[in-house]
Formats: C-alpha cells, sequence, structure tokens
C-alpha cells in the first residue's frame, strides 16, 4: 500500500487523531473512529479501493480489506491507534495458515518494492542487450566496452548491492529500533577492510570461531532481519534499565558490541561447515543420482536463496563446466525461479486487492526475466499455499530436466527467459525440453496456487 492510499485512508476518517482503535481479523483491518461526523466520503470518489463504514449507535467503524496487512502495520508503525493500549492482534487460528517469520520477511520487503522492481527492469534491459551483443555477428560492441553501459549496468546491480543495509533499515522501522544503527550492520560487509579480510586468501578467525570467506552469506535478508530482531530486543531491555544520562546512547554501544559478534560467532562455524560439506555433497548427488538431484534442487533451490546457501552453487556450476562442458544444476536453478513466476502470476490473477494484484504482475515478470526477489519476498512468502506451490513446481520441472538430462552449456548467474539460448545445443533437443519444463514448474505452481486461493476464497 502506496503512502498516497494510506493518507487518503486517514483523510476518510477524518484524520488520525480521529481513530480511537485499530483492529485486523481475517483479511480485514478496522479502524473504530471517535466521531463518525468527521467521515470525508469525497474521499472514496478518488480512490479504487473500497471500504465498509459501519454506524451502530455512537460507534463508527471503518473496515478496509486488508489481506496482507499493510494498512494495519503501517498504522501501527506511525503510532495510531495504539493509545488505547487495546489494539487487537489477529487471532491465533487466523495465523496458523502462514509462516509468520517468512510472512514478516515479506512485510519487510514490502516498502522496498518500487525501487528493488525499478532496478530489476534495468538489470533486465542490460542483461538482455548482452545477450543480443553476444549472439551478434559483429566481432566486437562500441556499446558493450562503453563505460556509459558499464554504469547503466551498476546503477541496475546498486539497490542489489546496498539491499542487506535497506532490509536492515526496513526491518528497523517495523520493529521501532534505531534504523541507524541497523544500517549499521547491514552495511558491515561493505566495509573495504572486512571485504579483503574475507577476501579468501587466508583463514578468518573471530573470538576463536571461524568465518567462512562468503561476506554475502552473512548478509543474505533472513540474517539480517533476524539480526536486526535481536538488535531491538536488546535496545528495549537497555533502554528499560539505563540511567537517564545514557538513555540512547549505551543501547547501541552494547548492541553493536554484543549482537553482531555473537551474530558472527553462530554463522561463521555454519557457513565453514557448508563450505566444507556442501559442495562435495552436491557434486556427489549430481553424479550418482541425476535425476534426484535435479529433482530436489528444483525444489529447494528457493529455500537456499532464503538461507544464502545459492552461494556455493557458482563452485559447483564452475567444476562442471570445467569437467563436461556442461551443467545440470543451472536448469535446476531455472525451474526454481518459474516456479516462483508462476506462483506469483496466479497470485495477481487470484487477489482482488490492486496495490497487491499491481505488485504481484511486476514480480511475475521480473522472475521470467531472472530477479526472483519480489516474487519471492514480497509476493510467495505471504501465503504458505503459494509458497509450497512454488516448491512443488520447482521439484517437477526438475524431474522432468532430471528424466530428459538437460543441460545449460554457459555460465549464468541468474537463468531465466532470457538465457534459455544457452540451453541450445546443435544436433539435440535440449532446448525443446528446456521450454517444455519451464512450462510444467510455471503450470504446476501458479495452477497450484491458483486452485488454492479459489479454495480459501470460498470457504471465506
Amino acid at each position: 500500500m502506496h503512502d498516497r492510499q494510506i493518507e487518503d485512508w486517514l483523510k476518510l476518517a477524518g484524520g488520525k487523531e480521529n481513530i480511537k482503535l485499530v483492529e485486523h481479523d481475517k483479511g480485514t483491518t478496522t479502524l473504530v473512529l471517535k466521531d463518525s461526523t468527521r467521515l470525508n466520503l469525497s474521499v472514496l470518489t478518488t480512490t479504487d479501493d473500497m471500504a465498509d463504514i459501519r454506524v451502530t449507535g455512537e460507534q463508527c467503524h471503518l473496515a478496509i480489506r486488508d489481506e496482507s496487512l499493510l494498512i494495519y502495520n503501517t498504522l501501527l508503525g506511525v503510532g495510531i491507534g495504539e493509545s488505547t493500549g487495546a489494539v487487537l492482534q489477529e487471532a491465533g487460528h487466523a495465523k496458523k495458515n502462514r509462516f509468520s517469520i517468512l510472512h514478516f520477511v515479506s512485510d519487510v520487503f514490502m516498502p522496498l518494492m518500487p525501487v528493488i522492481l525499478g532496478a530489476a527492469v534495468i538489470k533486465i534491459i542490460v542483461a538482455i542487450i548482452a545477450l543480443m551483443d553476444t549472439y551478434s555477428s559483429a566481432d566486437s560492441s562500441a556499446l558493450m566496452d562503453s563505460q556509459t553501459f558499464t554504469i547503466f549496468r551498476i546503477i541496475g546491480d546498486s539497490v542489489f548491492y546496498v539491499l542487506p543495509v535497506l532490509v536492515a533499515i526496513s526491518t528497523a522501522y517495523r520493529l521501532k529500533s534505531n534504523i541507524y544503527v541497523a544500517a549499521s550492520i547491514g552495511g558491515l560487509m561493505f566495509y573495504p577492510e572486512m571485504t579483503m579480510l574475507m577476501s579468501g586468501e587466508k583463514e578468518v578467525h573471530f573470538l576463536g570461531m571461524p568465518l567462512v570467506s562468503q561476506p554475502a552469506f552473512y548478509s543474505t535478508a533472513i540474517w539480517i532481519i533476524l539480526t536486526i530482531c535481536a538488535a531491538a530486543y536488546l535496545e528495549r531491555i537497555v533502554d528499560r534499565w539505563s540511567p537517564k544520562f545514557a538513555k540512547g546512547m549505551l543501547a547501541p554501544f552494547l548492541t553493536l558490541l554484543i549482537v553482531v559478534p555473537l551474530v558472527l560467532m553462530i554463522l561463521g562455524p555454519v557457513g565453514t561447515w557448508m563450505d566444507e560439506y556442501l559442495p562435495e555433497a552436491l557434486d556427489s548427488l549430481v553424479a550418482n543420482a541425476p535425476v534426484i538431484s535435479v529433482m530436489l534442487l528444483g525444489a529447494v533451490f528457493s529455500l537456499m536463496i532464503i538461507m544464502g546457501l545459492h552461494y556455493w552453487m557458482l563452485a559447483i556450476i564452475m567444476n562442471d563446466m570445467l569437467m563436461n562442458g556442461s551443467s545440470m544444476v543451472i536448469p535446476a536453478m531455472l525451474v526454481a525461479i518459474v516456479g516462483q513466476a508462476g506462483a506469483a502470476l496466479a497470485t495477481a490473477l487470484r487477489s482482488k486487492e490492486s496495490a497487491s494484484r499491481r505488485v504481484a504482475f511486476w514480480a511475475t515478470g521480473t522472475a521470467l526475466l531472472g530477479v526472483v526477489e519480489p516474487a519471492l519476498y514480497a509476493v510467495n512468502m505471504r501465503k504458505r499455499s503459494s509458497f509450497y506451490a512454488t516448491l512443488l513446481g520447482g521439484a517437477a520441472g526438475g524431474l522432468y530436466f532430471g528424466l530428459l538430462s538437460v543441460k545449460a552449456f554457459a555460465i549464468v548467474g541468474n537463468p531465466s527467459l532470457v538465457s534459455l539460448p544457452l540451453f541450445s545445443e546443435e544436433g539435440s533437443l535440449n532446448l525443446l525440453h528446456t521450454c517444455i519444463g519451464v512450462v510444467i514448474s510455471l503450470g504446476v505452481s501458479g495452477g497450484l496456487t491458483y486452485w488454492m486461493a479459489g479454495r480459501k476464497l470460498k470457504q471465506g
């Protein structure tokens, strides 16, 4: 929900000072108003969204469809409706139908969607130009070698480069903690000396604990969010017990001194263990059981993205390319990403909320063209059914790829429809089978999501 729409609802309610209570139940946010005569009904003529206004005696209720909790969370985030001390939370049974952690992650990403989608479009345009240049008859392209093209590529990548900082700020904003401390935590791995230290030239230890040389692993969204949650919790405890002369100063000091080192000491050994065993295990699985391995990778690759484990895929892909001249891992990544697109498309078709529908349509397009974050974090994490459907869609496409031994013949970061030419092999049907697998993944994930969303609408 955009800020303008939130402002429209506040104008309709007669201003934030006229809101007595904010409630949320079964996909609807209800504003309990103090004075019904202050309603500004003229707002309804300038907005596409619908509101149900009920006046019972002296009580006035303004009910707004809000399945994504955007209105509810935004109003609470600016302190509206909390003065009564009786803000109602969603009923326990209503929360049982979603991943609470995943839904929170999705809520964190929602405010970031405009800038992420904007950068994604630039990345996609740059990727298309680069692919066209690769397959052009000319030996070299002045555009590709120009500094102008390089700067445009950097502009598209910049948002994803600082994404840990943006995620940290968004999380802190939702938790009402110090956003500047959060930004400092999110940008830790960008510090030049830390980047050099984690370059892999030598082993790194912190307080005796090994740190894996994968800076991006520590900056994965889920670990940043959990770190900021721990920081916010510590901040509240410290502020509660801090003497007056130290309030506002002691909490940031202890947060940076305790939380950040603690997270590094937890993630460091975990990442080191992954670095030692994950590539070897996947290599062995692909060699001995290619059908099962591609199917499993198609199913779990989305989970690997969430946990930051996908960064280890590059070493496996490069080894496959050097040894065999092709890779079966890239096709598994492709169907996993397409599965995200299928579920996002079904969500867009089923959604009754215009803002969510727009985000889902855009996320579908960017996922099909290689940028999966909007579909994964902002759309499919919001509902258990769509998230499960993406895993099943990836597994179905991966099973087909495994049975037909579909391979990629060039390295690509995020495989997409744009990179389909990389699956072409002279004298074989590899490209055709790739297209069929993509359709299977898209159809399974989209079909399951659409069907399950329909069932919920009937039940509701």
